[in-house]
């Protein structure tokens, strides 16, 4: 993720480059997508959106929601045209992720977790049926400064959250053991450098990670089993520019199975199948879209996708990213929507 000064900088780079006729790097050969939407920006200013999760609505998927946080204040809910809903002042919250489907007290619910860098705590949420968010637990940690955060829930409706530190430390929590909210520590372990990003793939039980100076990891959705952790890919590859970000599992109805990540100092994201041995697909960039009036994106920290058809706008799924210049005009950052088919279009994926 980006410093205050780093995004200082980031910014002032720009600024010059622009003034001389020039853009922000990007990745040679990344495809162009543009995004459609953009959110309210975040209430702070410098570096402040992060990561995004999207609720979907049971009854009515074009009510579905997105949570994004601003890591100097809080959690923001927005609606599929970017209005802001709804925003909780809890600190800095610096990621967020969520799941339903969670047994819990005898009922089915969900729970949004998010990183809370002002306690050094897990803060829970729930999620009514109708989209409200609210406050429920904070959850005490022993790592210092957490950082980036992913939910998984397992077969028996038990959510997992896992949680890493900015040196390095990774934590598995289990939230409703037995069906109760009494979240018990399963276990720890440590990367060489520094994460952020990281996502689980429920159906398979994997949980993929970024190291953001190295590349990105895979392993079993277990602490237990951190020692079967392996490289999915390297920046040594070449496909992806430190730092390696946020991510997530797209899962589309016909056998689609990719993992997007961002690829933080080219300004673009990385595809990769996971269907197919988990292979490099290519990568691509969101310019700026002059006739939908949405600027570019650059420094992307977090990102969540979903294949479901959520409306007209979004038929095969939804990307959110997080805006790290947020420009044209100048203002807080804030999350761009991007519909996914526009992301098949260009890098030519086609239903299995």
């Amino acid at each position: 993720m980006a410093s205050m000064n780093r995004y200082v900088l980031a910014c002032c780079f720009a600024a010059l480059l622009t003034a001389c006729g020039g853009e922000t790097p990007v990745r040679e050969g990344a495809r162009v997508v543009y995004a459609l939407l953009e959110t309210t920006p975040v209430p702070s200013d410098d570096d402040a959106a992060d990561d995004p999760a999207i609720w979907l609505h049971p009854a009515n998927p074009a009510a579905s929601l997105i949570l994004g946080t601003d890591k100097r204040s809080g959690l923001a809910v927005y609606d599929l045209t970017g209005q802001e809903v709804q925003f909780l002042r809890r600190g800095r919250l610096n990621n967020v992720d969520l799941r339903g489907g969670i047994a819990l007290d005898g009922e089915i619910r969900t729970l949004a977790a998010a990183s809370n860098r002002s306690n050094d705590a897990i803060d829970i949420f729930t999620i009514s049926g109708e989209g409200l968010v609210s406050f429920v637990l904070e959850v005490p940690l022993t790592l210092a400064d957490p950082y980036g955060i992913c939910m998984g829930v397992d077969e028996l409706g038990e959510a997992h959250v896992f949680v890493n530190s900015t040196d390095a430390e990774y934590q598995h929590w289990r939230l409703n053991p037995g069906g109760l909210l009494q979240p018990r520590l399963e276990g720890a372990w440590n990367l060489d450098s520094g994460p952020e990003g990281c996502a689980v793939d429920d159906a398979a039980w994997t949980l993929y990670l970024g190291e953001e100076e190295h590349g990105v990891w895979q392993m079993p959705a277990d602490a237990a089993r951190a020692d079967e952790m392996l490289l999915l890919d390297a920046i040594s590859s070449g496909h992806l520019t430190a730092d390696v970000e946020g991510m997530d599992v797209y899962r589309g109805p016909e056998g689609a199975h990719y993992l997007i990540v961002s690829s933080q100092g080219d300004n673009s994201f990385a595809v990769y199948d996971l269907a197919r041995n988990n292979s490099y697909i290519g990568s691509f960039r969101l310019a700026a879209a002059a006739q939908a009036g949405v600027d570019g994106v650059e420094e992307t920290d977090g990102l969540a996708v979903t294949a479901a058809a959520l409306s007209n706008t979004f038929p095969r799924g939804l990307l959110v990213v997080q805006d790290g210049i947020n420009d044209s005009p100048s203002a807080n950052q804030n999350f761009k929507l991007v519909s996914w088919a526009d992301v098949e279009q260009a890098l030519g994926l086609s239903p299995r």
